[in-house]
C-alpha cells in the first residue's frame, strides 16, 4: 500500500502555502518564510485547495476509494438515531 501512495508536490495546481511565502528561484520553489526549498510533506503550512491533504504529506486525490456493498440481509439489528434526527426523518429505528 505504502508504494501506491504519492505524496503531495509543490507544482501541484492545488497546493497552496498557508504563509503565501512561495517564490520561484531558478526551476525549484522556494519558501521565503523557512528561507529554504518547498517541501510540503514536511511544512506545517501547507495546504491543498480541495482539502485533500493528509497529514504525513500524502495526496488523498491518489488513494483509491474502497466501497462496500452492504445489502438489508447483513443487518441484524436495527440502526438508533439521535432524537433530534428521528424527529427530522419521523421514526427511530432504521433497518
Amino acid at each position: 500500500m505504502v508504494g501506491d501512495r504519492k505524496t503531495c508536490f509543490q507544482r501541484c495546481e492545488y497546493f497552496r502555502c498557508g504563509q503565501r511565502a512561495l517564490i520561484l528561484r531558478g526551476k525549484s520553489l522556494w519558501c521565503r518564510f523557512a528561507d529554504d526549498e518547498c517541501e510540503p510533506k514536511t511544512c506545517k503550512y501547507a495546504q491543498c485547495v480541495r482539502g485533500r491533504l493528509l497529514p504525513d504529506g500524502v495526496c488523498g486525490l491518489a488513494i483509491p476509494v474502497k466501497s462496500i456493498d452492504l445489502s438489508v440481509e447483513d443487518i441484524e439489528e436495527p440502526i438508533r438515531v439521535s432524537k433530534k434526527l428521528a424527529s427530522k426523518l419521523k421514526d427511530d429505528e432504521f433497518y
